[in-house]
């Protein structure tokens, strides 16, 4: 039996560069505490069941994303360079 999971997709401007660049060097070195997948412009993740993000010592943004997307089903999170805002959550214009 095969099973269909939502996931999203939001835009990278969701996390401070704090954060963004906590999880390059996770993805670089190789040591991701969760599921998280890099790519050119972003990052594909897993959603821990109770949003809580093992070994994360960067802002509250991420959990809060973790937590927004459990609220609406989704299982994944897409963070793409030019995903979509979300009004919902917190917007960082660093960039």
């Amino acid at each position: 039996m095969s099973a269909v999971r939502q996931f999203l997709d939001l835009s990278t401007g969701h996390l401070p560069r704090a954060d963004r660049d906590r999880l390059a060097v996770w993805a670089s070195s190789r040591i991701m505490p969760f599921g998280i997948m890099p790519g050119p412009f972003g990052w594909f993740m897993h959603v821990p069941e109770n949003a809580i993000v093992p070994e994360w010592e960067g802002t509250d943004a991420l959990p809060r994303i973790f937590a927004h997307a459990r609220a609406q089903a989704c299982d994944y999170v897409l963070l793409d360079a030019d995903g979509p805002r979300d009004d919902a959550l917190p917007w960082f214009d660093e960039d």
